[in-house]
Order: C-alpha cells, then structure tokens, then sequence
C-alpha cells in the first residue's frame, strides 16, 4: 500500500508534515513507544502561544489542549493563564475526549493513547499493542464509558470501559485504509469523515458502517452536527458540504477559498465557526447555509476552537493559544 501524508501534511499545511502518519513497517528512525507506567504528572513552563496544539475542549471548569511532544496545557482561569504537563508520551497527541470532569484520553502519533482520572493533573499510557506506531487522529466519546479512537490507514479502536482496554474494530471492509479524520455523534448515529470523498455513518453505536454516496472526491477533515439537524462535512480546498439526512444526500456550500477547513463549532448563539489554515474563520449565521470570511492575524492555522461562557473565542493552532474577542468579527 501506498504511504500518503493525507491528513497530516494538509493539517495546518506543511508545518505539521513532520507529524505525518507513519507505518508500522517503517519505524526504523521512530522512537519505541514507552513500556506501561503509572500516572505521572510534570509540570513544565511552556508558552501558551509557542506550542503547536491540535485540540482543546472544556472539562468542568478547567480548560485542556493537547499537542506536540505529548505536552497538555491546563488553565483553570478560561484561558487567561496556562500551565503545560508533560504526559508519558513524547509524540504529537491529536485529539482528547472526555467522559466527565475526571476521566479522559489523549491520543496521538506513534500510536498514543493516554488516560486521566482527575481532570488532567496526570496521565497514564494505555498500551494498545494494535496500534503499532500508526497515527491514532481524534478519539470521539459516544456515551457512558465508550469511547472510539481512529486514525491513519483506516485505524479503528472500541473501548468500552472507559478508555482502559481497546479492541480494534473495522469501517466498511477488512481492506479498508483511508486516514480517518474525524467521528461524530448525530442523534443516536455516527458520521465518519475520512480522506478520498470517504463518508459512512454507523446506526449501531460503531459495529458497523454502511458507506454514503460523497459529493467530492477530496479529503474531509471534520465534521459537525447542527443544532437544526443538518451535518456539515469539510476539509480540502474550503470545501463545504451540508447534510438534512443524515448523509443521504449532500449539498455544496460555496465558500469563496480554496484554504482548507480543519474543524467546527456551533456557538451559544447558533453561528457556526469552521476554522482552518492560514487563520481561516469561515462565520456562519444561518446554520451552515453561506459563510462569511475573516483572516485572523498572524495567519497561522487554527486546528480547532472553544467558546468560553461568556462568549471569548480560544483557537488552539500553529501559534498555539489564540484568544479572539467576538467584538473582532462584529468590526470586520
């Protein structure tokens, strides 16, 4: 089979090729993963604007993001100040999901996954002997204590116990290989987005996937489900596509760039916010029918974003944390 960088040289553009996928079978200049341990937690001074972080989500009160060098960052004040902690792996970690305000995994490049019980304060290796040191892309929590981990060459991992154990699991074929970008949860259905126009949904919680006609034969990077029950699909060239069945059918947004989106979120007051490379914020107002373009500077790519309660943007990135007034767009 082919090696493709696919995701992981599009993601953030070429500043994150050294993250690229690698194959298990080609491993002769990548570091073993590390031998299991206990949780352990370092506390390290990290700038929160010169790391490059691929996550972020809100766990109770505190704030955590994940990125290069198996680094976290904390802050427990929305963002205003950060501290970083080092977990015990030392390869990019690419998604966190969390159960509760305690229980949560990171996973990432080299086939990493990481455990919290306490909300980020220290982490443990889970080794998934399956994963080799394949790139594990994004994790998705589904409900209680399951989880689904993906990533590179159609990696696919079911954890029913809280991130403790895993078991590898199969998308539309045994042969399947596409990089996996991303899984969401829409209504009691699962919607997969992967490289090459790949689409499928699952009706079964994961066990098994049925593949979707794609209107676009191009990489999707994300995916996201809005509040009037569309799904928006998106990734390369500024593609944008809008769902009202489940991934049925699909229509095109036209969004005036050819800049790649890498992520999405709905806003408490229902705008849609899809960002991407280069500082792209796709911003819109009508549930993801038409967007209007800003450019944030310094123009570095953003992988994805978080909307404290009283309405400041954090995007997580190339320039690490990126704190954006909402008064910003208001003006431009």
């Amino acid at each position: 089979m082919m090696y493709r960088a696919g995701i992981a040289c599009a993601l953030l553009g070429a500043g994150l090729c050294l993250a690229a996928p690698a194959r298990s079978d080609e491993t002769a200049q990548v570091a073993q993963k590390p031998a299991s341990a206990p949780a352990s937690s370092v506390v390290v001074d990290i700038r929160s604007d010169r790391i490059v972080l691929l996550d972020i989500t809100r766990v109770g009160q505190r704030l955590i993001a994940v990125g290069e060098r198996g680094f976290t960052l904390v802050s427990d004040d929305d963002g205003k100040t950060w501290k970083g902690v080092q977990t015990p792996v030392t390869r990019q970690l690419t998604g966190l999901a969390f159960k509760d305000d305690k229980v949560g995994i990171a996973v990432g490049h080299g086939g990493s996954f990481v455990r919290t019980e306490d909300g980020g304060n220290t982490w443990a290796l889970v080794t998934v002997d399956e994963a080799g040191l394949d790139s594990i892309l994004g994790i998705t929590h589904i409900a209680g204590d399951h989880f689904i981990a993906y990533g590179a060459f159609g990696l696919y991992f079911d954890s029913q116990d809280a991130g403790r154990t895993w078991q590898r699991g199969t998308v539309l074929s045994e042969d399947f290989d596409r990089h996996i970008s991303r899984v969401i949860a829409v209504g009691s259905s699962l919607l997969l987005v992967a490289e090459s126009g790949t689409l499928a949904r699952s009706d079964d919680g994961g066990a098994t996937w049925i593949a979707l006609t794609s209107p676009y034969a191009g990489s999707y990077f994300g995916a996201l489900a809005v509040k009037d029950g569309s799904v928006l699909a998106f990734g390369m060239r500024g593609n944008v596509f809008r769902s009202l069945d489940l991934g049925t059918t699909w229509q095109k947004v036209e969004t005036g760039t050819t800049v790649s989106f890498m992520s999405g979120r709905q806003l408490a007051d229902g705008r849609v916010m899809l960002v991407g490379n280069s500082g792209l914020i796709g911003e819109s107002a009508d549930g993801g029918q038409s967007f209007v373009l800003h450019t944030a500077t310094p123009g570095k790519g953003f992988a994805a974003l978080l909307e404290n309660p009283g309405g400041s943007i954090l995007f997580a990135g190339e320039s690490g944390i990126t704190p954006l007034d909402p008064a910003w767009l208001e003006s431009r």
